[in-house]
């Protein structure tokens, strides 16, 4: 892993889990999750549909908690947050950008209006409001459309607007749920672009989830969540935290396996099938490696 990452850390979450109850059934969509985001790191999480990715999101936005584990959010305790604590959260601590422009912005405001409505609650000015809307909406290249309803905007240009009004009060924290998911490849890179803009010269660490099959090319470290853990990681030395909407495929990735805080790690499939190993091995310490193999291939003692 790259040895310029920062090292304080952002977002810890501990062995979480989150069960739903649908009618009489119970759907486990986290199993002991494990996950650390560094201060001011750019983090893409990928997985199948259902894995738990989108889950995961919502958890670290405030928007539900977890059934059991341990989330932490610059220091702060998530899960016992009070009521109060938990609108305080939402208000300085974390932006956020859906995928769907109607969850990001209300249709009857302009751009400028957009993104000054999470400022009404804190306690700067009208004049104040108004110039770091203006400065936002600069900042990610929609100054030419500050009086436009959502409306009048493309899908890219309310994405844009997006961003601005989640870093509104200035979070720490971004999070993204698959906010190029309804836009073509090319308004998609410069979507990726604008976000590493904003982690350069706002030192915001950034949490994306997609379904983008490239963003390992495109991201300094992508976490891969399988049902419902985080099962392994990808990480590209030269882009260390940043992201960039530019995709190089010339440039070598790196893997790892992710052991949790229960020592667990999840072995791919194909790589089971090719050594023939089933549902039973030993671990065996050998030479500061660990060596598995099928249980039955070892002698009797």
């Amino acid at each position: 892993m790259s040895t310029m990452k920062p090292q304080n850390e952002h977002v810890v979450c501990t062995d979480v889990f989150k069960i739903f109850k649908v009618a009489d059934l119970e759907v486990v969509a986290l199993r002991g999750l494990d996950l650390t985001v560094y201060q001011s790191e750019v983090v893409a999480l990928v997985g199948a549909s259902g894995s738990g990715k989108s889950t995961l999101l919502n958890i670290l936005a405030g928007y539900d908690s977890p059934s059991a584990g341990q989330v932490t959010i610059d220091g702060k305790d998530l899960i016992n947050m009070k009521p109060s604590e938990i609108e305080k959260f939402h208000r300085e601590e974390v932006g956020f950008v859906w995928q769907e422009a109607s969850r990001n912005l209300f249709p009857y405001l302009t751009s400028l209006e957009n993104v000054a409505l999470p400022m009404l609650l804190s306690t700067t000015s009208e004049s104040e409001r108004k110039d770091r809307s203006e400065h936002l909406l600069s900042m990610v290249g929609m100054e030419h459309r500050t009086n436009h309803i959502p409306d009048q905007l493309s899908g890219g240009e309310q994405q844009r607007v997006a961003i601005a009004v989640g870093m509104a009060n200035d979070p720490p924290l971004i999070l993204a749920d698959e906010p190029t998911g309804e836009l073509d490849d090319r308004t998609a890179s410069e979507i990726l672009d604008l976000f590493g803009k904003v982690n350069q010269e706002s030192k915001t660490t950034i949490v994306i989830v997609t379904h983008d099959p490239d963003i390992a090319y495109k991201v300094g470290r992508v976490v891969v969540i399988k049902d419902g853990k985080t099962s392994s990681e990808i990480y590209r030395r030269d882009l260390d935290s940043q992201i960039s909407g530019e995709m190089d495929k010339t440039k070598p990735l790196e893997e790892s396996l992710l052991i949790d805080s229960n020592g667990r790690v999840q072995l791919p499939r194909e790589l089971l099938q090719t050594t023939g190993i089933t549902n039973k091995v030993k671990a065996i310490a050998e030479n500061a490696s660990i060596r598995i193999q099928p249980s039955e291939e070892l002698p009797a003692e």
